[in-house]
């Protein structure tokens, strides 16, 4: 007896170091070298995160700070260029998070896959209690108790679980290549928000210099007027545009103001002192008050640097408040230098989304080969021990086998199931194809709208010269009475409108350079 007990302590043992050294080796990350092929790494399983997986961490619900008020601003705001917003916007984009966690979903989709080839574990302890009456036999009763412990491993299924180990490869390259084009995205979106508050401030510089300069000229009117040489249907129009041009000022502030928590917003920014932006390369009108531009712009902005200058007729001119090419002075456009075939082929190679693609059609493929596999036998191994005991005997047999087979088959199901992968893998090439026709167009397209904008914006800086020019002159003429006040107003108008449209196409360059370069696939300059 002692021996049987003996002989049943070293079964289990071997059956538990077998458990053991088979679940270390599918929760190992880097197992040991295996006979069989479907437990190493090869060079098709893509290495998503080449540095130790970091441990799960807590998910916190995010605080929001409190708003930002430029009406009292924080004492030290700082500057941020436009890569240190776009890194910022990268380390705290929730977006990118839940595509990360996406690709750790799909790389446990290769161990579950894999899982198919660990030995199962199967235990299961049983009482069974006979009572047996009759009237024509003795009456017995029969206690018996045992156990049953079992290991079965599937050896091989001729490609079916290999198939199924590919598609999750494959599934989740197609996800760290849609991570990749959200951060494209992301980028996108803050350079785009960027250049926009640059935008919004260089308006409103010429917003500022328009209001100067309308309340010169209604001072100026006003005063003519006192001395019987202009008409007071001139001074109410000198009223009504330094109005407009008020008016106009603080639309633009609401925009600058907008655009900042537009800016803000794509970056997720959570930080309760707020940042001011600076000049890119082929954006520079800023101006050294701009921090403090940004800190007041929701006050009023009173005309000042401003003075009256007669001539010696004692007429009044506005030639020394204009700020003479203000815009354009500093202005310099640096063009990128890539051919449009250039363009195609790179952002055939490298766009993210595309290779997404790719990659969906190699899961189908694997997809399309695991169902065909299903008519494949399956070749397993068992191992079982049981022992039983009752009332005067007891038996404890060890099992050692191994079988091939199918399971349960349904050729017409599986022949529909075919049908239906066919179509699917039909699908994503045909996605691919739509993919690249799309792509080759798109950047194509983006190519002209950027060279059409470096061509056009030396053309806009001319013309603000020009209306600048012009509306000296017609300063001039309307201060000896050659001209009527709305002539002058024509030529100030002019002259803004070729600030405002310069400042715009500008903005439109910045933003389709960007957006070439996203459809190219391309991160950064």
């Amino acid at each position: 007896m002692d021996n049987n007990l003996w002989k049943n302590k070293i079964v289990l043992s071997f059956i538990f170091a077998i458990l053991c050294q088979s679940v270390y080796g599918i929760e190992n990350t880097q197992p040991k070298q295996s006979k069989f092929s479907f437990f190493k790494k090869n060079k098709n399983e893509v290495n998503l995160v080449k540095k130790k997986t970091p441990k799960r961490v807590k998910i916190t619900e995010v605080e929001l700070p409190a708003v930002f008020s430029f009406k009292n601003p924080p004492k030290n705001i700082s500057v941020m260029t436009i890569d240190e917003c776009v890194k910022y916007a990268l380390e705290h984009n929730p977006n990118l998070s839940v595509y990360e966690q996406r690709i750790k979903a799909s790389k446990a989709g290769i161990g579950e896959a894999r899982g198919s080839y660990a030995p199962m574990l199967t235990a299961r302890v049983n009482y069974n209690h006979l009572d047996n009456n009759g009237s024509r036999i003795a009456s017995t009763h029969t206690n018996s108790g045992g156990f049953t412990v079992g290991v079965s491993e599937m050896i091989w299924d001729f490609g079916r679980t290999t198939a199924r180990i590919n598609m999750a490869k494959y599934d989740t390259e197609s996800a760290q290549y849609d991570y990749d084009y959200e951060l494209l995205d992301v980028i996108y979106r803050v350079q785009t928000n960027y250049h926009r508050v640059l935008m919004a401030l260089a308006n409103l510089d010429i917003f500022e210099q328009n209001v100067r300069i309308n309340t010169l000229n209604y001072e100026r009117t006003n005063a003519m007027f006192e001395e019987g040489l202009k008409s007071k249907i001139d001074v109410v129009n000198a009223q009504v545009n330094l109005a407009d041009s008020k008016i106009q000022l603080v639309n633009g502030q609401e925009e600058l103001a907008n655009a900042v928590i537009a800016l803000q917003n794509s970056m997720y920014y959570t930080e309760n002192d707020g940042f001011i932006v600076a000049n890119t390369e082929n954006f520079g009108f800023l101006k050294a008050d701009y921090r403090k531009k940004m800190q007041s712009m929701d006050n009023n902005t009173k005309p000042s640097g401003f003075s009256f200058k007669k001539n010696n007729d004692g007429l009044i001119t506005l030639s020394s408040g204009i700020e003479h090419n203000d815009i354009i002075q500093d202005f310099k456009l640096n063009p990128y230098k890539i051919t449009k075939q250039e363009a195609v082929d790179k952002a055939l190679e490298n766009r993210p989304d595309l290779k997404s693609i790719r990659m969906v059609l190699k899961v189908q493929e694997e997809s399309l080969k695991a169902i065909k596999k299903q008519y494949a036998p399956e070749l397993t191994a068992d191992l079982t021990y049981n022992y039983t005991k009752n009332e005067s005997y007891y038996t404890n047999p060890f099992q050692v086998g191994a079988s091939l087979g199918l399971g349960s088959l349904n050729p017409y199901q599986i022949h529909y199931q075919i049908k239906e992968g066919e179509a699917y893998l039909d699908i994503a090439k045909h996605n691919i194809n739509i993919a690249k026709s799309d792509i080759y167009w798109e950047v194509q397209s983006n190519y002209v709208t950027m060279r059409q904008l470096e061509r056009k914006i030396p053309l806009m800086n001319e013309k603000v010269k020009a209306t600048l020019e012009n509306f000296e002159l017609a300063d001039g003429r309307y201060s000896v009475g050659l001209s009527n006040y709305v002539e002058l107003q024509d030529a100030l108008a002019n002259y803004n409108n070729a600030q405002l449209n310069f400042v715009q196409a500008v903005f439109e360059y910045n933003v389709a350079r960007d957006t070439l370069l996203k459809s190219m696939g391309v991160k950064s300059n």
